[in-house]
């Protein structure tokens, strides 16, 4: 997905505005954190390690200038799963989530590796 993909994702998200995404099927080898310098957005991705098939994937883009508001790294929790944790104003703390299902297509295995 690192190319032109997350350029044009990230125009895009600029042009409507928007801050956090969650992003599905990254289709990215372990866990990389890269900037689209041009554009002003971040982006977490998580996946299978290096050398697995290059399938699922899931992550986060930010506006550059939100990530000094993360609590920590976005973390990801299996290659459909991953956490951001943003430090609010007055002290408080929002958790999102971006978890995706593997289609009905799937191994039996990939279906209950996410439910567990």
């Amino acid at each position: 997905m690192r190319d032109a993909h997350t350029a044009i994702i990230a125009r895009k998200l600029e042009r409507h505005n928007i801050d956090i995404v969650a992003l599905s099927e990254t289709r990215i080898s372990a866990q990389p954190q890269f900037e689209e310098v041009g554009c002003g957005y971040t982006f977490y991705c998580g996946g299978y390690p290096v050398g697995k098939p290059r399938h699922a994937g899931v992550g986060f883009a930010i506006r550059s200038q939100l990530v000094n508001t993360l609590h920590a790294t976005p973390l990801g929790v299996s290659p459909r799963h991953m956490t951001l944790q943003l430090n609010l104003e007055g002290g408080h703390m929002a958790t999102l989530i971006s978890c995706y299902a593997p289609t009905l297509a799937a191994c039996q295995d990939e279906k209950d590796d996410l439910y567990e």
